[in-house]
């Protein structure tokens, strides 16, 4: 006995007069369907996908290492843990096109490093003391509006003037954990 027997059927009867109904014109059953299928994948958890954004110029809510927004690195309560290799201000991504920013990379105890950006990091490395060595958990505590001057350039990329832009940023806690 095949156990498929007849799925087929149902996939032909039942599915896909749903999913690609007659009444849609040839280009847009293509894309109802790719769309479908991109929900399908997104929910199985193979593709992750999400809309909106903001400059990719140092943004203060930005992390590296392909951490996107709404990620689980960016849920409030969420935490990094690591010894601390580097930290400072340096343009955001280490990319001198991007305005200054402040980051702290940490090592795992598997020797991954990653580097976290963002304005409040620099309050945060005053406040609790943070050295070069200490092994911390850097705790997302949520994010603020806040009102930046972003500089506008012109084609030369020289800048020529400030624009104000409403933004949000990220608020973090540190906490040192014994060696």
């Amino acid at each position: 006995m095949n156990p498929f027997q007849g799925s087929r059927a149902l996939l032909f009867s039942v599915l896909i007069p749903i999913m690609l109904p007659d009444v849609m014109p040839e280009p847009l059953r293509w894309i109802w369907l790719t769309l479908v299928a991109l929900a399908v994948l997104k929910r199985l958890g193979f593709i992750s996908f999400g809309f909106g954004g903001g400059g990719a110029s140092g943004n203060d809510d930005e992390t590296s290492n392909s951490v996107k927004k709404g990620s689980a690195s960016h849920r409030r309560g969420a935490t990094h843990q690591g010894e601390i290799v580097a930290h400072g201000s340096a343009s955001y991504q280490f990319d001198e096109a991007n305005r200054l920013s402040y980051y702290i990379t940490l090592r795992s105890e598997r020797g991954d490093d990653k580097t976290v950006w963002g304005i409040d990091l620099k309050r945060v490395a005053r406040e609790t003391p943070l050295a070069v060595g200490d092994t911390v958990a850097l705790e997302f505590l949520g994010r603020e509006a806040v009102v930046v001057k972003e500089p506008v350039r012109n084609d030369q990329g020289k800048v020529v003037d400030h624009r104000q832009v409403n933004t949000h940023r990220h608020t973090w806690k540190a906490h040192v954990l014994p060696a």
